[in-house]
């Protein structure tokens, strides 16, 4: 149908041709994601790494079905962001920022919500979710201790997912990045090389919430003062 130009909609010659500033465009907006992904990567073969130092096998195995169980939390959060990108994109360009701050508001209280549920079910039903997995009471027991501390700092998750997401979504492909690789990279790796030698295999566990925190604080910061410049421009 594309080939037969009698179509209102057609291709034609020319178009196939690349243009420099929008490919540094598309680069530079997906960087954050991909960056995120291959962080990832890195950083649980570094964690699995560390359970074996300190735990062996059984904390790898823990750490599998924790991490099984949360990401269906961070899969819905990363659900209402690629909802609300669009959303926030259209009315940045088109200078509607109390639009764009509305849908950011609704998102970053959508976000919040899933993980906070994320967070109760970490801390008052990980044996029923754990049980789901395994029937060894051995590695019952250190997954439920485990998925207790890793879920203890949860709910700011989905404040800092939303937040690094609108940044990407908007254009600020260096902020987006920071953030991005900021609790992946910046603060979690330190803690993975710096906690399990000072309390063990807890160490691991302490490591993933602490970044967290600290990643949430960072990125509180930086939409504070992306919110006092976007209400200079309101009033101008």
């Amino acid at each position: 149908m594309f080939s037969n130009k009698a179509e209102f909609i057609h291709f034609k010659r020319g178009i196939y041709r690349l243009k420099s500033q929008l490919v540094k465009n598309i680069i530079g907006i997906g960087m954050s994601p991909f960056s995120m992904n291959v962080c990832a990567c890195f950083v649980v073969i570094i964690i699995n790494n560390s359970l074996v130092d300190h735990g062996g096998d059984m904390a790898v195995g823990a750490y599998g079905i924790i991490n099984r169980i949360v990401f269906i939390f961070v899969m819905i959060t990363i659900g209402v962001n690629q909802g609300m990108q669009p959303i926030a994109g259209y009315n940045y360009g088109a200078m509607k920022f109390d639009r764009m701050m509305r849908v950011l508001k609704y998102a970053v209280i959508c976000g919040t919500c899933v993980t906070t549920v994320g967070f109760i079910v970490g801390q008052f039903f990980p044996e029923q979710c754990v049980r789901l997995f395994t029937s060894d009471e051995t590695l019952i027991s250190l997954s439920v201790h485990a998925m207790r501390l890793t879920t203890v700092s949860f709910p700011i998750i989905g404040f800092q997912m939303v937040v690094a997401n609108f940044f990407q979504s908007i254009g600020k492909a260096k902020v987006s990045v920071f953030l991005s690789l900021s609790r992946q990279l910046v603060f979690l790796i330190p803690m993975l090389l710096v906690l399990p030698t000072l309390y063990g295999v807890d160490g691991v566990w302490y490591s993933m919430p602490v970044a967290d925190t600290i990643s949430a604080l960072v990125t509180a910061i930086i939409m504070y003062l992306f919110m006092r410049k976007i209400n200079k421009q309101k009033t101008i």
